[in-house]
């Protein structure tokens, strides 16, 4: 018999959660997952899933409605509901046949209903379709960031380019016009920092414009940062 306390089996990176109340029904659909090398995690009722959820992410749900409160269609609508967890495809299985239960698993997000008794093959088809569904609108959703990202640049590049290069002329023509001699050693220090922190933005800019790609890194809580790789050459000169 399956372990309900198991936290995570099988080999692959692509994590499945089950949940469900009768252990016999865990243990056959972690006998069929692991056929395909799933990362397999098991609830065995709804509060559960609810706990687990918020420790790690699946990639995909399998959900049973007939269990002990809170039911499948009331872990499907707190899922649905949270930010964090909205995004999770939930793929109903249930012995429950009537249209309504159906339409209603549709209506509060559910992207799959499969009826018991399922076929192996079908079930493992519809999970893997919906996987390559949400590894294909992640991909689409990151490259949408990126080109934002891109515009960006292109936009901070062009309004601050002049300007900067008006900074950098007027600096060098003030530099050129006093005697060096005459300046502390606190005003020196001041002029050269003023002119390394031109240099560090004309420095950023041309890496914007320049870079071969980009990628998010995290920053504050929530917020990410863009990092713009750079060229190789740029690598081996810095």
């Amino acid at each position: 018999m399956v372990d309900v306390d198991i936290k995570a089996v099988g080999p692959g990176k692509t994590s499945i959660l089950i949940v469900d109340d009768m252990p016999q029904n865990l243990q056959v659909l972690v006998n069929i997952l692991r056929e395909k090398d799933y990362k397999i995690s098991v609830a065995p009722g709804g509060r559960k899933a609810l706990e687990m959820v918020n420790i790690f992410l699946p990639d995909l749900i399998l959900l049973d409605i007939v269990m002990p409160q809170p039911d499948g269609f009331q872990v499907c609508k707190k899922l649905k509901a949270s930010p964090k967890t909205k995004d999770i495809p939930i793929i109903f299985l249930s012995a429950k046949t009537e249209t309504e239960d159906i339409v209603k698993g549709f209506e509060l997000g559910a992207v799959d209903y499969v009826t018991k008794p399922f076929k192996k093959a079908e079930l493992l088809a519809r999970i893997s379709t919906h996987l390559e569904l949400r590894k294909a609108r992640e991909e689409i959703i990151c490259l949408e960031q990126k080109n934002a990202a891109l515009a960006v640049a292109v936009t901070a590049n062009h309004t601050i380019n002049q300007p900067l290069t008006v900074l950098q002329g007027n600096f060098e023509l003030f530099q050129g016009s006093i005697e060096k001699d005459l300046l502390t050693e606190k005003q020196q220090r001041f002029l050269t920092r003023m002119k390394e922190s031109i240099e560090r933005i004309k420095t950023f800019l041309l890496e914007m414009s320049d870079s071969p790609a980009i990628h998010f890194e995290n920053y504050v809580e929530s917020r990410k940062m863009v990092v713009f790789e750079r060229k190789a050459h740029n690598l081996v000169n810095a």
